[in-house]
Protein backbone atom coordinates (compact mmCIF):
# COMPACT_ATOMS: atom_id res chain seq x y z
CA UNK A 1 0.00 0.00 0.00
CA UNK A 2 1.00 3.86 -0.32
CA UNK A 3 1.49 5.33 3.03
CA UNK A 4 0.50 8.95 3.16
CA UNK A 5 0.21 10.19 6.70
CA UNK A 6 -1.61 13.70 6.84
CA UNK A 7 -3.00 15.67 9.44
CA UNK A 8 -6.41 14.04 9.09
CA UNK A 9 -5.28 10.91 10.61
CA UNK A 10 -5.25 12.68 13.77
CA UNK A 11 -9.22 13.53 13.65
CA UNK A 12 -11.62 11.98 15.56
CA UNK A 13 -13.73 9.53 14.41
CA UNK A 14 -16.54 7.09 15.10
CA UNK A 15 -14.19 4.25 14.77
CA UNK A 16 -11.07 3.49 16.71
CA UNK A 17 -7.93 3.84 14.96
CA UNK A 18 -5.01 2.34 16.18
CA UNK A 19 -1.94 4.20 15.16
CA UNK A 20 0.75 2.72 17.31
CA UNK A 21 -0.21 -0.54 16.25
CA UNK A 22 -0.40 0.59 12.72
CA UNK A 23 3.45 1.56 12.90
CA UNK A 24 4.22 -1.24 14.78
CA UNK A 25 2.64 -3.20 11.68
CA UNK A 26 4.52 -1.37 8.96
CA UNK A 27 7.70 -1.51 11.17
CA UNK A 28 7.01 -5.55 11.34
CA UNK A 29 6.44 -5.81 7.64
CA UNK A 30 9.17 -3.90 6.82
CA UNK A 31 11.95 -5.54 8.67
CA UNK A 32 10.47 -8.93 9.28
CA UNK A 33 8.66 -10.31 5.94
CA UNK A 34 9.79 -7.97 2.80
CA UNK A 35 7.45 -8.65 0.15
CA UNK A 36 8.32 -9.28 -3.20
CA UNK A 37 7.15 -6.12 -4.95
CA UNK A 38 8.12 -6.29 -8.58
CA UNK A 39 6.38 -9.72 -8.33
CA UNK A 40 3.24 -8.33 -6.89
CA UNK A 41 3.09 -5.35 -9.21
CA UNK A 42 4.09 -7.45 -12.12
CA UNK A 43 0.65 -9.34 -11.67
CA UNK A 44 -1.23 -6.32 -11.07
CA UNK A 45 0.12 -5.22 -14.59
CA UNK A 46 -0.52 -8.34 -15.85
CA UNK A 47 -3.96 -8.32 -14.72
CA UNK A 48 -4.91 -4.88 -16.19
CA UNK A 49 -3.05 -5.59 -19.15
CA UNK A 50 -6.04 -5.35 -21.84
CA UNK A 51 -7.97 -2.27 -20.10
CA UNK A 52 -3.78 -0.24 -19.47
CA UNK A 53 -4.59 1.62 -22.97
CA UNK A 54 -7.96 3.15 -22.21
CA UNK A 55 -7.49 3.61 -18.48
CA UNK A 56 -3.47 5.53 -18.48
CA UNK A 57 -1.94 5.45 -22.03
CA UNK A 58 -5.16 7.98 -23.36
CA UNK A 59 -4.63 9.80 -19.94
CA UNK A 60 -1.36 10.60 -20.29
CA UNK A 61 -0.78 10.34 -24.18
CA UNK A 62 0.09 13.98 -24.55
CA UNK A 63 2.98 13.81 -22.06
CA UNK A 64 4.72 10.67 -23.25
CA UNK A 65 4.66 12.67 -26.72
CA UNK A 66 5.63 15.56 -25.35
CA UNK A 67 8.75 14.18 -23.72
CA UNK A 68 9.66 12.16 -26.89
CA UNK A 69 9.00 14.95 -29.49
CA UNK A 70 11.70 17.00 -27.32
CA UNK A 71 14.11 13.60 -27.18
CA UNK A 72 13.96 14.25 -30.95
CA UNK A 73 15.83 10.88 -31.68
CA UNK A 74 18.12 11.16 -34.78
CA UNK A 75 17.16 8.92 -37.79
CA UNK A 76 19.01 5.96 -37.47
CA UNK A 77 19.25 6.07 -33.79
CA UNK A 78 19.27 2.62 -31.89
CA UNK A 79 16.86 2.65 -29.21
CA UNK A 80 15.52 0.73 -25.63
CA UNK A 81 12.29 1.74 -24.02
CA UNK A 82 12.26 0.46 -20.72
CA UNK A 83 9.14 -0.57 -18.61
CA UNK A 84 7.55 -0.17 -21.77
CA UNK A 85 4.37 -1.70 -21.06
CA UNK A 86 1.68 -1.60 -23.98
CA UNK A 87 4.31 -0.21 -26.27
CA UNK A 88 3.32 3.33 -26.73
CA UNK A 89 6.54 5.23 -26.37
CA UNK A 90 7.90 2.58 -28.08
CA UNK A 91 6.01 2.70 -30.99
CA UNK A 92 6.86 6.79 -30.61
CA UNK A 93 10.09 6.04 -30.66
CA UNK A 94 10.36 3.82 -33.79
CA UNK A 95 8.37 6.45 -35.99
CA UNK A 96 10.34 9.37 -34.96
CA UNK A 97 13.84 7.73 -35.80
CA UNK A 98 13.05 5.01 -37.64
CA UNK A 99 15.50 3.18 -35.76
CA UNK A 100 15.71 -0.02 -34.00
CA UNK A 101 13.80 0.26 -30.83
CA UNK A 102 13.80 -2.83 -28.18
CA UNK A 103 10.53 -1.96 -25.76
CA UNK A 104 11.70 -3.95 -22.08
CA UNK A 105 9.35 -5.15 -19.51
CA UNK A 106 8.17 -7.32 -16.44
CA UNK A 107 4.65 -7.89 -17.20
CA UNK A 108 3.96 -10.26 -20.22
CA UNK A 109 0.62 -9.13 -20.17
CA UNK A 110 1.21 -5.80 -21.14
CA UNK A 111 4.07 -6.93 -24.00
CA UNK A 112 1.22 -9.23 -25.19
CA UNK A 113 -0.65 -6.26 -26.05
CA UNK A 114 2.54 -4.23 -26.97
CA UNK A 115 2.86 -6.88 -29.70
CA UNK A 116 -0.49 -6.19 -30.94
CA UNK A 117 0.39 -2.17 -30.71
CA UNK A 118 3.81 -2.15 -32.68
CA UNK A 119 4.86 -5.35 -32.77
CA UNK A 120 5.71 -5.11 -36.55
CA UNK A 121 8.03 -1.96 -35.65
CA UNK A 122 9.68 -2.44 -32.21
CA UNK A 123 11.17 -6.06 -30.65
CA UNK A 124 9.70 -6.89 -27.42
CA UNK A 125 11.65 -8.54 -24.17
CA UNK A 126 10.30 -10.02 -21.15
CA UNK A 127 12.53 -9.13 -18.08
CA UNK A 128 13.14 -7.03 -15.07
CA UNK A 129 14.53 -3.83 -16.93
CA UNK A 130 17.90 -3.77 -14.84
CA UNK A 131 18.60 -7.26 -15.24
CA UNK A 132 18.18 -6.50 -19.22
CA UNK A 133 20.53 -3.13 -18.89
CA UNK A 134 23.32 -4.94 -17.27
CA UNK A 135 23.21 -7.66 -20.43
CA UNK A 136 24.01 -4.61 -22.85
CA UNK A 137 27.36 -3.62 -23.82
CA UNK A 138 29.13 -0.28 -22.58
CA UNK A 139 28.20 2.72 -25.14
CA UNK A 140 25.86 0.66 -27.05
CA UNK A 141 22.93 2.51 -27.59
CA UNK A 142 21.72 5.93 -28.72
CA UNK A 143 18.34 6.65 -26.85
CA UNK A 144 16.96 5.18 -23.48
CA UNK A 145 14.02 5.99 -22.37
CA UNK A 146 11.66 4.59 -18.90
CA UNK A 147 7.98 6.05 -18.76
CA UNK A 148 5.81 5.76 -16.07
CA UNK A 149 7.85 2.54 -14.59
CA UNK A 150 10.94 3.92 -12.73
CA UNK A 151 9.23 4.05 -9.22
CA UNK A 152 8.52 0.11 -9.41
CA UNK A 153 12.59 -0.46 -10.06
CA UNK A 154 15.71 0.73 -8.18
CA UNK A 155 16.22 3.88 -9.62
CA UNK A 156 19.66 5.23 -8.97
CA UNK A 157 20.39 1.74 -10.35
CA UNK A 158 18.86 1.87 -13.27
CA UNK A 159 19.86 5.42 -14.36
CA UNK A 160 23.77 4.04 -13.47
CA UNK A 161 22.94 1.37 -15.94
CA UNK A 162 21.48 4.13 -18.39
CA UNK A 163 24.07 5.64 -18.20
CA UNK A 164 27.12 3.44 -18.98
CA UNK A 165 24.82 1.79 -22.05
CA UNK A 166 24.44 5.28 -23.32
CA UNK A 167 27.18 6.17 -26.41
CA UNK A 168 28.82 9.40 -25.87
CA UNK A 169 26.62 11.75 -26.55
CA UNK A 170 23.64 9.56 -26.22
CA UNK A 171 20.43 10.41 -24.07
CA UNK A 172 18.54 9.06 -21.47
CA UNK A 173 14.47 10.31 -20.76
CA UNK A 174 12.24 9.38 -18.21
CA UNK A 175 8.62 10.38 -16.77
CA UNK A 176 7.19 8.67 -13.99
CA UNK A 177 5.33 9.87 -11.38
CA UNK A 178 5.97 11.23 -8.01
CA UNK A 179 6.08 9.91 -4.79
CA UNK A 180 3.40 12.82 -4.50
CA UNK A 181 1.15 11.25 -6.53
CA UNK A 182 -2.48 10.74 -5.85
CA UNK A 183 -1.89 11.92 -1.79
CA UNK A 184 -5.51 13.00 -1.44
CA UNK A 185 -7.02 9.44 -2.14
CA UNK A 186 -4.39 7.45 -0.80
CA UNK A 187 -4.17 9.04 2.67
CA UNK A 188 -7.46 6.82 3.11
CA UNK A 189 -6.06 3.36 2.92
CA UNK A 190 -3.93 4.55 5.50
CA UNK A 191 -6.70 5.55 7.59
CA UNK A 192 -8.53 2.28 6.65
CA UNK A 193 -5.74 0.45 7.89
CA UNK A 194 -5.19 2.25 11.06
CA UNK A 195 -8.60 1.00 11.75
CA UNK A 196 -7.33 -2.74 11.44
CA UNK A 197 -4.00 -2.52 11.49
CA UNK A 198 -3.53 -6.50 11.40
CA UNK A 199 -5.11 -6.84 8.07
CA UNK A 200 -2.27 -4.87 6.76
CA UNK A 201 -0.41 -8.18 4.46
CA UNK A 202 1.94 -6.81 2.43
CA UNK A 203 3.76 -3.49 2.55
CA UNK A 204 4.64 -2.15 -0.91
CA UNK A 205 7.92 -0.44 -1.22
CA UNK A 206 7.82 1.72 -4.60
CA UNK A 207 10.78 4.34 -5.11
CA UNK A 208 9.04 7.13 -6.69
CA UNK A 209 11.12 10.01 -6.94
CA UNK A 210 9.80 13.35 -4.96
CA UNK A 211 10.26 15.86 -7.95
CA UNK A 212 12.79 16.31 -10.95
CA UNK A 213 15.45 17.65 -8.41
CA UNK A 214 15.78 14.44 -7.55
CA UNK A 215 15.77 12.85 -11.09
CA UNK A 216 18.61 15.62 -11.55
CA UNK A 217 20.61 14.31 -8.89
CA UNK A 218 20.54 11.17 -10.11
CA UNK A 219 21.06 12.31 -13.57
CA UNK A 220 24.55 13.92 -12.29
CA UNK A 221 25.92 11.21 -10.29
CA UNK A 222 25.54 8.76 -12.76
CA UNK A 223 27.95 10.83 -14.64
CA UNK A 224 24.98 12.12 -17.12
CA UNK A 225 23.81 15.85 -17.75
CA UNK A 226 20.29 17.24 -17.36
CA UNK A 227 19.43 19.25 -20.57
CA UNK A 228 15.29 19.35 -19.78
CA UNK A 229 13.20 18.93 -17.11
CA UNK A 230 9.30 19.46 -15.58
CA UNK A 231 6.86 18.67 -13.50
CA UNK A 232 2.90 19.02 -13.01
CA UNK A 233 -0.09 16.94 -12.35
CA UNK A 234 -3.04 15.97 -14.15
CA UNK A 235 -6.35 15.42 -12.38
CA UNK A 236 -9.35 13.58 -12.77
CA UNK A 237 -12.69 13.07 -11.17
CA UNK A 238 -14.75 9.99 -9.81
CA UNK A 239 -18.76 10.07 -8.55
CA UNK A 240 -17.83 7.30 -5.65
CA UNK A 241 -15.19 6.22 -3.56
CA UNK A 242 -16.17 2.63 -5.65
CA UNK A 243 -15.42 4.78 -8.72
CA UNK A 244 -12.27 6.00 -7.30
CA UNK A 245 -10.92 2.96 -6.38
CA UNK A 246 -11.89 0.96 -9.42
CA UNK A 247 -10.04 3.87 -11.63
CA UNK A 248 -6.59 3.34 -8.86
CA UNK A 249 -6.61 -0.09 -9.93
CA UNK A 250 -7.04 -0.55 -13.30
CA UNK A 251 -4.09 2.60 -14.39
CA UNK A 252 -1.29 0.76 -12.75
CA UNK A 253 -0.82 4.19 -10.68
CA UNK A 254 -1.39 2.36 -7.51
CA UNK A 255 -0.20 -1.01 -8.49
CA UNK A 256 0.14 -3.82 -6.15
CA UNK A 257 -2.37 -1.83 -4.07
CA UNK A 258 -4.73 -5.08 -4.18
CA UNK A 259 -2.51 -6.91 -2.32
CA UNK A 260 -1.89 -4.93 0.44
CA UNK A 261 -4.39 -7.22 2.80
CA UNK A 262 -5.55 -10.90 2.53
CA UNK A 263 -8.18 -12.00 -0.70
CA UNK A 264 -10.23 -12.58 2.53
CA UNK A 265 -10.25 -9.08 3.67
CA UNK A 266 -10.65 -7.40 0.13
CA UNK A 267 -13.97 -6.77 0.29
CA UNK A 268 -14.34 -5.09 3.85
CA UNK A 269 -11.20 -3.19 3.41
CA UNK A 270 -12.37 -1.62 -0.06
CA UNK A 271 -15.62 -0.68 1.23
CA UNK A 272 -14.17 1.07 4.12
CA UNK A 273 -11.76 3.12 2.01
CA UNK A 274 -14.66 4.10 -0.22
CA UNK A 275 -16.42 5.43 3.02
CA UNK A 276 -13.81 7.58 3.97
CA UNK A 277 -12.85 8.93 0.62
CA UNK A 278 -16.38 10.13 0.01
CA UNK A 279 -16.24 11.49 3.84
CA UNK A 280 -13.64 13.37 2.61
CA UNK A 281 -14.62 14.41 -0.43
CA UNK A 282 -18.36 15.07 -0.55
CA UNK A 283 -18.87 16.16 -4.05
CA UNK A 284 -16.55 15.24 -6.85
CA UNK A 285 -13.20 12.92 -5.50
CA UNK A 286 -10.11 14.39 -7.22
CA UNK A 287 -7.35 11.78 -8.43
CA UNK A 288 -4.14 13.90 -8.98
CA UNK A 289 -1.27 12.35 -10.87
CA UNK A 290 2.26 14.32 -10.24
CA UNK A 291 4.45 13.51 -12.48
CA UNK A 292 7.98 14.30 -13.26
CA UNK A 293 10.16 14.13 -16.14
CA UNK A 294 13.57 15.29 -17.62
CA UNK A 295 16.35 14.15 -20.12
CA UNK A 296 19.98 14.11 -20.16
CA UNK A 297 22.68 13.53 -22.36
CA UNK A 298 25.92 12.01 -22.15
Amino acid sequence: MHIWPSETIFMSDKKQRHYFDMLGRILKLYFARPADCQTLVTQSYDRISSSYDQSWTNHMRGLTESLINRLAPPTGSKCIDLTCGTGYASELLARCSSGEVTGVDASSGMLEKAEENCGDLCRFVNSDVLDFLKQQEKGSCDIITCCWGLGYSKPIAVIREIARVLKPGGKAAVIDNSIFSLREIMSCSFLTFAESPEKLENLMRFKFLTGPGMLGLFYRISGLTKIYSSQGSKTYYARSGKEAIDRLTVTGAAAGFEYACRPEDKDQIYSRFAELIEEKYKDEIPIVHRYLSGIAVK
